[in-house]
């Protein structure tokens, strides 16, 4: 995706070319000017497909490409999911579209998972791909199908000193976010969208009330009232330093652009956030990681798993055990307990 990278007071344009390697446009006085150059040589480098049109039955039966909006259309699903599931189905469309949807045998779904391996495409992505196919095309078409991700990623956890590191290093602009998403383990909708009227003193302390959260949707970003589930709405205790820095933000967003908008998650990760986690010695760390941080200091400092679950906003237990890691220590936290067996 063309974005851009500020150096110096001036923007670089920066683009993707066929292959996903990211290359330069130039550098321009104003972002807008970086944006539409980059987006102009992305454009060259990677010039839109003919779009294929597919027929809506096949001797009198739907065609996979007629039957995938129907389905769509019936999932619940948020904004953001629905996305998601859409891309994915395109994909599948691409490579069984004119198929009738009750014809299509494990066989094709095995060449169409090649067929994406070999355009690239990460593990996770095919294995995410085969999974809605069982949806969209039917468990007789998947069976026996099975995908195994060789590329799957461990999540990386920072230590708090690591986490310090990271912070030290980033823009000065974005110090206080990345100490913000550490200390309250937010996900990123809900971190770009904090104002410091969100931020309110409740005894004798303050806490930060999570009620919205940005989304993006096409590349069209906004706010909605409601997070992934109702315990997405929460009231996160945090500290008076921390407080006070957010509040004096007024009714303005406390994490914005260059020109007060919304902040775009990659422009971010391009712009600043490899830089300072290569810069700290963590290199790999992404920004998502900060959340699996901060769950997993509290979890490991002994804090009730059901105090976490509702710190973070999950809707159950489960979900917050998968962001639970041990933190690296010189000291067996076993020997203290074990004994010897008779």
């Amino acid at each position: 995706m063309a974005s851009t990278r500020e150096r110096n007071g001036r923007w670089m344009a920066l683009y993707r070319d066929a292959s996903g390697k990211q290359n330069s446009a130039g550098t321009f006085d104003s972002e807008t000017e970086a944006l539409a150059r980059a987006q102009v040589a992305e454009l060259d480098a990677r010039p839109p497909r003919a779009v294929e049109v597919h027929p809506v039955q096949k001797r009198g039966k739907i065609t996979v490409a007629a039957y995938a909006p129907e389905w769509l259309e019936s999932q619940i699903l948020e904004e953001t999911s629905r996305e998601t599931y859409r891309r994915t189905a395109d994909r599948i469309v691409r490579h069984l579209g004119g198929m009738a949807r009750e014809d299509v045998t494990p066989d094709d779904v095995k060449k169409m998972l090649k067929a994406l391996k070999k355009t690239g495409l990460r593990d996770a992505t095919i294995a995410a791909t085969l999974d809605l196919a069982r949806g969209l095309l039917g468990k007789e078409a998947c069976a026996d199908v099975r995908y195994r991700i060789k590329d799957r990623r461990e999540m990386m956890c920072a230590t708090q000193q690591q986490a310090k590191a990271v912070a030290d290093a980033i823009h000065p602009r974005y110090r206080l976010l990345v100490r913000t998403a550490f200390n309250t383990g937010c996900r990123w909708g809900e971190l770009i969208a904090i104002r410091g009227t969100d931020v309110e003193q409740r005894g004798g302390g303050y806490v930060l009330k999570v009620r919205r959260t940005v989304i993006e949707v096409r590349g069209e970003r906004s706010e909605r009232p409601y997070g992934k589930s109702q315990k997405a709405q929460r009231d996160i205790t945090i500290s008076a330093t921390l407080a006070a820095e957010l509040l004096a933000f007024g009714p303005e967003l406390c994490f914005t652009n260059a020109r007060g908008g919304y902040l775009r998650r990659n422009a971010f990760r391009s712009g600043f956030w490899l830089r300072a986690v290569e810069k700290a010695g963590l290199k790999g760390l992404r920004i998502h990681d900060m959340r699996h941080s901060a769950i997993s200091w509290w979890a490991n400092d002994g804090i009730s798993l059901a105090l976490v679950r509702d710190r973070a906003g999950h809707a159950n237990i489960s979900v917050t055990s998968r962001y639970i890691h041990p933190m690296p220590t010189d000291d067996d936290p076993f020997l203290a307990v074990l004994g010897e067996v008779a």
